[in-house]
């Protein structure tokens, strides 16, 4: 299941709000309503982050806006998702906040080879049939794009014992990496310190 916006719905620009509103808006607010948009149900499901969960949280707003032939979205995203720390493996919440911009042109005029000039910021761009735009494309890309690609706990973390496993940053000390270091001269042993 996606979400695909009718034209006819956008008008000058449109505001969309899922949360709390990130930044003002020059156009008309729509919130939106999570029973409406499964698809991203789901994903914050997965990440263990939603709106209105004390824990965690997500607010997302996207303006919409028609520009000559395109149709441009800006994206504004906060949300603390749940992560796994590449080093120690525990899980732990992280706030990230991203902005994005997308374009969307009509599908016939880029089969037809025509070149459309964009900028650097702009890079990223979809096609709509003239009917529609599938927004559910683009939140989703922004949503795991936005996630980091090595998540921490802390910055100085210590990983795990690369003898007995357990987690450095809660143990007191790790007897078998201390006697292992003592006697071996593998510079690995300590990796993650």
């Amino acid at each position: 299941m996606s979400w695909k916006l009718p034209l006819n719905q956008i008008g000058s620009g449109t505001t969309f709000v899922l949360g709390k509103q990130i930044q003002n808006s020059r156009f008309r607010e729509i919130a939106l309503d999570l029973k409406q948009h499964v698809w991203l149900s789901e994903i914050l499901k997965e990440l263990e982050c939603s709106p209105d969960n004390s824990q965690s949280h997500f607010n997302l707003q996207l303006n919409v806006e028609k520009q000559s032939e395109a149709y441009r979205v800006k994206a504004h995203l906060q949300m603390i998702p749940k992560l796994e720390c590449v080093r120690s493996l525990t899980q732990f919440h992280s706030e990230v906040e991203t902005e994005a911009e997308a374009l969307f042109f009509r599908a016939e005029e880029n089969k037809g080879g025509g070149e459309h000039e964009i900028s650097e910021s702009e890079m990223e761009s979809y096609e709509h049939d003239g009917a529609g735009l599938v927004l559910s494309d683009f939140v989703t890309d922004l949503i795991y794009t936005s996630l980091p690609d090595f998540p921490l706990c802390q910055p100085q973390c210590r990983g795990l014992c690369s003898e007995c496993g357990c987690n450095l940053n809660d143990a007191q000390s790790c007897g078998l990496a201390e006697e292992t270091s003592a006697t071996s001269d593998c510079p690995n042993i300590h990796f993650f310190q």
